[in-house]
Parts: C-alpha cells; structure tokens; sequence
C-alpha cells in the first residue's frame, strides 16, 4: 500500500486473501441481506415516495409510482395465473415495464426467464418451452420476428409492451395492434389485474431460484443460468460494503441490456435498491452516448467498454467544449477490452472537462453472479489488472490443469468460489456437475474457463479464454498472448 512489497503468510491467493486490507476501513452494512429484490427495493425507498426513480425518454417516475405500478404488475401476473416458482419470460431491452415486472415477478416468487431478441424463433421458442413459461413479456419490437412461432400456441399469452408506453413520444410513435387471440397489450393487461386484491410478498428463501439468463454460447449450445435471490441481494450488499457512494440523490447513466445479468443485476437491482436514480436509453450510439452523459449528469455510468471511445472523437469534444464533467464519479466499463492508449485518451477527456474519474473495470461472467472483481475507487491497481474480489463473498485462486493452487504471479486457470454464483445450468446435469471443482476441503469452485493471475496487491489479471489456444510442433500457444 504505501510502496513496499507485501508480505504474506503462504503466498496462496485463497488462503492470504491479499485483497481484503483494502476494504478493512470501509462501514459494512447487511441491508439487503436476507431479502427478495421485491422486499429489499421496497423497504428502502417506501420513505422517499416523491424521489424520481427512473428517467426514460422524457419520463421520470418516482419511487412511490413505482411500488404502485410494481404491486399492479403482480396482480396482473396473479390474475393470469402465475404462481410461485413459475417462469415468465421477458424478451425487451430495458423499459420502466421491464422494471416493474421484475421487482412483480420477484414479489409473487416466480423466476424472470430473461431472453435476448437474438436468436431464431425455433431457439426463442424451445426455451420457453422448456422452462413451461406461459407469460412472455416481449417489446412491441421484436414481436414481428417471433409472431408466427408464438401465435402457434393458444396456451401462451404474449403481452406486448410498446416501447415508448412509459414515454411522453407514446403520443406520436406508431401504436402496435394486437392481431391475435393471444396477444394483450401492456396497458390492457396491467388493467386486468385491477380487481385481483392485494398480493402478499412471498418471502426470502435461501437459495430460491430469482431469474435464469443464457450463456453465449461460446462453448457450445447456450445454456440457462439459473440465479437465486442471493445471487442479486448479496451482490448489491457486497458493492455497498465496496466504497462506492451509494448514497441517494444520485443517478446512474446504463445502457445495458437486461438479457445481460450485469444489464439485471447492477443496471437495475444495484442502484434502484440504494434509492439512486436510473437514466435509461437502450440505444448504443456514441454521439447519444455522449449526449445523454451532458444531459443526465450522472454520478455512475454503466455501459459496454467501447462508448467510452465516443468521449475521443471529434465531433464529441466539439459538444464537450465548454463543458464540464465534473459530476462523474464512477464511470464502469465491461465486455470489451481497451488498449492502454484508449484507456489514457479518454481519462484525458475526463480530466480536460473537470473530472478526476478513473474508468473503472471489473471482472465477471453471468455463472458467477454477474460481478467476480471489482475496481474500487481508492486505489490504482496495475493497468492489466481487472480489481479485486468483491467483498466478504467472493474468493478468486489460481490453478494448474490438476487443480493444484498456484501463487501470486503464478498463470494458470481461473477459479472462483462465491456465495452469488448460479445455482445450476437449467435441467443440465451434466454441465452444472462439469462447471464446479470442489476441492478436498469441500470447497465448491467455478471453473471459469479463463486464464490468469493474481497479483500480489490481491488484484486479479485476466488474459483470456483458455480455449483460445492452437498447438504448433507440440506447443500450446495461446492466441491472447500473440496479440499482447
């Protein structure tokens, strides 16, 4: 910390856990634990009913609007028919809908089956199918391309959500008209629940499944990520216990899709929770990107790592010009990797307009809970380095192929034990049992796919996919470390 090397009993990341003198003067709260994401949001903002809670295209929307759309949710759900346990599928880019349907699902205790707009209509449709979905929530948008797979079956109800329906542009964007005897539009199906009665808040149960999410694909057929209630509630106690302001008044700036659990989980749930303000526009364009920033002030940003670059081009520093950027205090990048070069360049805009805001990364993947490290403000970690494991959850080591630990410095394979992690790939034994190690302690590991060090600050250097590799005349040669 103060320039002089570390010294640690073993050497052993998981046994020294180098990384936790970093948030040893940090006040640790466990407000969200032992809670839904209903019940946690809920609790926290009931007092502040008056507080814009989001922000959408000229819309803002308090916290005490938003319980009541929440609650009106669930019983639309309830009404029809959605019961504990069940799955509803949403398929929409964020939206306040989006929003009020998840804290409703979490409120009933069913699951939120999360899914991107990007695949076939036979994949779109056999994943609903196989987690016996019967509410598809899907944004005015994307219906076209999946109509003739959805009206197929009368048993499924489609609620089509107009994407500017929370919007003050729903009066001049097209209306979409429902042309099937299984489609309801959002308006008329929030409606139908106006006279189910009150819905009780399903308790917290440890382990409870919450939301599923798929994987890339990157290693075969995508796969359902199951995510329990702790997976959300212990992440967002953990990044208050991390030494972020999250205090209320603020807003974050995201972009992030739901489908992604980064998108759910720290985009939505993160902030929502702690009372701070969300400034929503799914678009992914860097002139809006920038826009938006000047626009919303934001405190947070939360967005893919290559808007970033948008703050480095001409025609933005021309709209910058003048201006000041003072506001940013937690500007968080992720999915994409940026040269050094880019990294200093778009400090220096930050800097050049009032700014002292370092972009921030982290390190995750959806199996573990979205998050694994995370880049805290107080300290400057090495420019490879991806932070430091998340707080009193989380426990990162690395191994060789035979699962033996390995020391700071030392590459190898990436493991992570975390209290967040998915509880299973849905109804696929095969691949959950291949996805954990449990050591000889009993301890039960992630197993990545990556490869990496850790260093001996604690903070975590990720290289890249151990996949990522070809053999030549005998030799692994890992393709990150020939474009290095």
């Amino acid at each position: 910390m103060n320039g002089k090397k570390e010294s640690y009993q073993t050497g052993y990341p998981s046994k020294d856990k180098p990384w936790e003198k970093f948030y040893v003067n940090i006040k640790k709260n466990r407000l969200f634990l032992e809670t839904t994401p209903y019940i946690g949001f809920v609790q926290n903002n009931k007092d502040y009913p008056n507080e814009v809670a989001v922000e959408y295209f000229g819309a803002k929307i308090t916290f005490g609007e938003m319980i009541s759309k929440i609650d009106d949710t669930a019983k639309a759900l309830a009404e029809f028919g959605v019961k504990k346990g069940e799955y509803v599928t949403i398929c929409s880019t964020t939206t306040p809908e989006v929003i009020y349907a998840f804290y409703a699902i979490s409120k009933l205790g069913a699951v939120a089956n999360v899914i991107s707009p990007f695949y076939t209509p036979e994949e779109l449709l056999a994943r609903i199918d196989e987690c016996e979905s019967k509410v598809i929530i899907m944004v005015d948008k994307f219906v076209p391309k999946f109509k003739a797979a959805l009206n197929n079956d009368e048993d499924k109800k489609i609620v089509v959500l107009p994407m500017m329906n929370s919007s003050i542009l729903r009066f001049v964007s097209k209306k979409y008209k429902a042309t099937c005897k299984n489609e309801i539009l959002w308006n008329d199906f929030v409606d139908s629940g106006k006279n189910f009665g009150d819905v009780e808040a399903e308790p917290y149960e440890p382990l409870k499944p919450q939301a599923m999410v798929y994987s890339s694909g990157t290693t075969g057929a995508s796969k359902g990520i199951v995510l329990s209630v702790d997976s959300f509630q212990k992440l967002i106690n953990a990044y208050g216990n991390s030494g972020f302001d999250t205090s209320r008044l603020q807003s974050v700036y995201q972009n992030i899709p739901p489908w992604h659990s980064t998108g759910l989980s720290l985009g939505i749930n993160f902030p929502l929770s702690f009372g701070v303000k969300v400034c929503v526009d799914p678009r992914f364009d860097h002139d809006i990107f920038v826009k938006n920033v000047l626009k919303f002030k934001p405190e947070y940003i939360l967005t893919n790592t290559s808007m970033y670059q948008g703050f480095t081009f001409e025609k933005s520093l021309k709209r910058l010009k003048g201006k000041s950027l003072a506001f940013l205090k937690y500007p968080v990048e992720g999915g994409e990797p940026l040269t050094e070069k880019d990294v200093l360049n778009i400090e220096k805009v930050f800097r050049d307009h009032g700014s002292s805001a370092r972009l921030l990364n982290g390190y995750g993947e959806c199996e573990c809970g979205a998050t694994v490290t995370t880049d805290i403000t107080g300290h400057k970690f090495s420019n490879d380095a991806s932070g430091i494991p998340l707080p009193d959850i989380t426990t990162v080591a690395i191994f060789d192929d035979d699962f033996v630990e390995l020391k700071c410095g030392e590459r190898g394979n990436i493991l992570v034990n975390t209290e967040i992690g998915m509880l299973e790939y849905f109804k696929n034994e095969k691949a959950t049992g291949e996805f954990f190690h449990f050591d000889k302690d009993g301890k039960k590991w992630s197993i990545t796919g990556d490869i990496g060090y850790i260093n001996e600050d604690g903070s975590v250097v990720v290289l890249g996919r151990k996949s990522d590799c070809t053999h030549i005349d005998g030799e692994k040669i890992y393709l990150f470390d020939v474009e290095r």
